[in-house]
């Protein structure tokens, strides 16, 4: 009796463990199913609004919540004066490979309002510094620029004058104004001119990535622990009856002798 027992209950040990393992398999996939989505709706709004006529800073000031996310990368037109003051450098923003900083500049609106620009890319030096500033003068300005979202990463620890993420309600803190935290926007174009500007931030890649192909593959691996467990239980079963029937044969080893034997024929018929 005991040994029957003692066996399934091996098995089902190990089938709780390839449940488990499934479990995480479904989640990881549905995760990566979750990421595309997020993929697939930035590249939509992208294709929506990046090339639609800019909108007055009034239409989209008032905005919260998902009516913010539906404009981004949406032109929008502001007028007002940069706090050069508050300028900071966001550190690790690698172009083309070659690393360097975004600069971002608080900006005064007529109605008081603040909101943070992007202005542009600054590469590193040899000692990783930013090469230059590119501060713009505190003169009045029209600037077109598109609606961006805060990003969720927290900042780490950076130098005075740096952070690490262009979080909102952490650069609010930071700079001690009370910048809009709904939105920030990149810098297109200004009026008057500047001698100098960083470097313009190209259009973002329309590439959804490969989230789908990763999730059929946590799928495929969840699958695959129930056959190999399956397959596990089916040869340990085919040993015993080989170890208590010394005439049986394994199905497996019949199919390989039936395969031999018809390869033997196949070879005696063509040498006749």
């Amino acid at each position: 009796m005991n040994q029957l027992v003692k066996p399934w209950i091996r098995w089902t040990g190990w089938l709780l463990v390839a449940i488990v393992f499934a479990v995480a398999c479904v989640a990881l996939a549905s995760w990566q199913i979750d990421r595309r989505s997020e993929a697939v709706s930035k590249i939509e709004r992208v294709s929506s609004n990046y090339t639609l006529d800019p909108l007055g800073f009034s239409n989209v000031s008032i905005l919260e919540g998902a009516d913010v996310v539906s404009f981004e990368w949406r032109q929008i037109l502001l007028s007002g004066r940069y706090i050069t003051d508050g300028s900071l450098l966001v550190r690790n923003r690698a172009v083309a490979g070659q690393p360097g900083f975004i600069q971002l500049i608080p900006f005064e609106l007529e109605s008081g309002e603040i909101v943070i620009v992007e202005r542009g890319w600054i590469a590193a030096d040899s000692n990783l510094e930013a090469n230059e500033e590119f501060l713009p003068t505190d003169a009045k300005k029209e600037i077109i620029a598109r609606l961006r979202l805060s990003e969720s990463v927290p900042n780490r620890k950076s130098p005075a004058g740096q952070v690490t993420s262009i979080n909102l309600p952490e650069l609010k803190t930071k700079l001690a104004l009370p910048v809009k935290t709904d939105f920030y926007v990149q810098l297109i174009s200004e009026s008057p001119d500047e001698s100098s500007y960083p470097q313009p931030l190209s259009k973002p890649v329309l590439d959804e990535g490969n989230h789908l192909s990763y999730a059929v593959q946590w799928i495929l691996f969840a699958l695959m622990g129930f056959f190999a467990l399956f397959w596990a239980i089916r040869q340990e079963r085919e040993f015993k009856r080989m170890e208590n029937d010394p005439n049986y044969v394994p199905k497996s080893s019949k199919r390989r002798k039936n395969v031999d034997s018809i390869v033997e024929d196949d070879i005696l018929d063509r040498s006749s």
